[in-house]
């Protein structure tokens, strides 16, 4: 009995040094065949000013109100177009009455960016497939901050890019409007953040 329990006892401590030594020296193989490779992150930025800085004055209503010059990075591979607002950055900013500088969808994949100063029409001859929605100040367009005076302080704004694997059948006359349209069609976002305010307008 003494031999039989002793052979058992020692066939479970061979089986358990081979479990683990397996797992000790295949565990880092097994895990290098079956990583998924990830695809660098959407970035999104402007040659006109930095993230996280002021807004130039020229694209304010304190000076030309014309559109910023955008530039992006890293597109899904499978995105079909690209959607763009420019929002408020305060938290009431997604409500039915939310305001929007901006709305621009079915932009391109292959796109690289937007000049400065499109039009504030519809359509763009020089990109026929994007439409651009009204903003709040009621047109087409970009429609630049505003800010009431100096002692309102400084406002924060979001630039954002998304990547949809869809394209979208019309220009949205609101943002949540925008969003049902959006919804379960995001590949990736990428925000520039903003800030601008009278006592900041040079």
């Amino acid at each position: 009995m003494k031999r039989t329990a002793y052979l058992i006892s020692a066939m479970i401590a061979t089986m358990a040094a081979t479990m683990f030594g397996v797992w000790i020296f295949r565990t880092p193989e097994l895990i290098a065949r079956t990583a998924v490779p990830t695809e660098p992150v959407m970035t999104l930025t402007s040659p006109a000013f930095h993230n996280e800085s002021v807004l130039p004055r020229r694209f304010t209503a304190d000076g030309r109100d014309i559109s910023p010059p955008l530039a992006w990075s890293h597109v899904p591979a499978k995105a079909v177009s690209l959607a763009l607002v420019m929002i408020p950055a305060h938290r009431d900013a997604h409500g039915p009455l939310a305001f929007r500088h901006w709305m621009i969808i079915n932009i391109p994949p292959t796109a690289k960016g937007l000049p400065e100063n499109l039009p504030r029409t519809k359509r763009i001859a020089s990109m026929p497939s994007v439409q651009q929605g009204k903003n709040s100040f009621g047109y087409f367009g970009y429609g630049g901050p505003s800010p009431r005076s100096a002692q309102a302080g400084t406002h924060h704004y979001r630039i954002i890019l998304y990547a949809l694997s869809r394209k979208l059948l019309f220009a949205p006359d609101c943002l949540p409007c925008l969003h049902h349209a959006m919804a379960g069609y995001v590949l990736a976002q990428a925000t520039l953040h903003v800030r601008y305010g009278r006592s900041d307008g040079r």
